[in-house]
């Protein structure tokens, strides 16, 4: 079972503040990278989904392995399989563990794949291709905190050799203080909140960050300019199964 850990570096590529967070690069073997971006299903997707600037499409791990919206390869099937199981979500927490915030009542639980048999999962996990549509200039995503339901969150990037844009790149942020987020903008902190920007990793091919989702966990995407291709990652996630089962509480307002 390849997945995006098994290059990880505990000295090199592991960093506990301002939130703990990894950063990899190289992420994947070179061959099994070079197969997975030359059949990323980009055209599928835009077949599929309307062309939008700077909207973003996205496919989950139901969608690939069961319902089959689109048709991918067997590479990238045991890619979702691999990154939605439960011994890769081990595989995480073993990971994290010297810095896990939540008890192990509360994470060391029996996963599902979300939307598929959830009933009798406690977490879910999913796998998503993600196509950010070009945009002349802007971002997509501001400085903001993840879904309380979340307790990881991985990107694993697919820079096509043709993007000449700049940007693109995630932001981690020093938050000490996050007292409101701003709910009709997905999370976004506001304008009050004092941020440091501590680290940021470039939007670079076969690179990946993750991060535990904490109520401190502030992030966000540097503005793309001149971008005239899509931008491509993977998400991979864990979150709990229930709404009503939120590891940290947010203030939203507005």
């Amino acid at each position: 079972m390849i997945t995006v850990l098994d290059n990880f570096n505990p000295e090199t590529d592991y960093f506990k503040d301002p939130y703990p967070h990894v950063v990899i690069k190289n992420a994947l073997p070179k061959d099994l990278y070079e197969t997975l971006a030359n059949t990323f299903p980009t055209q599928q997707m835009k077949e599929k989904l309307p062309l939008i600037e700077g909207h973003t499409h996205r496919y989950l791990a139901k969608d690939v392995l069961y319902v089959k919206k689109i048709p991918v390869s067997k590479e990238w099937e045991t890619f979702f399989r691999t990154h939605t199981s439960q011994e890769y979500y081990e595989k995480v927490l073993e990971l994290f563990k010297n810095d896990m915030p939540y008890g192990k009542d509360v994470i060391e639980k029996q996963v599902n794949v979300r939307g598929v048999d959830e009933v009798n999962g406690d977490m879910v996990t999913d796998t998503q291709f993600v196509v950010h549509n070009p945009i002349k200039t802007g971002t997509t995503r501001t400085t903001h905190i993840d879904n309380p339901q979340e307790l990881y969150a991985g990107l694993l990037y697919f820079r096509q050799p043709n993007d000449k844009s700049t940007g693109g790149d995630f932001e981690i942020f020093d938050t000490p203080d996050v007292k409101r987020v701003l709910k009709r903008k997905g999370r976004e902190v506001t304008e009050d909140t004092k941020k440091t920007l501590v680290r940021t990793v470039k939007y670079e091919p076969n690179t990946f960050v993750m991060f535990l989702n904490t109520g401190q966990s502030v992030h966000g995407v540097t503005p793309r300019q001149d971008a005239e291709v899509e931008r491509l990652s993977i998400n991979i996630i864990a979150e709990t199964r229930s709404k009503q089962n939120l590891l940290f509480k947010l203030l939203h307002v507005g």
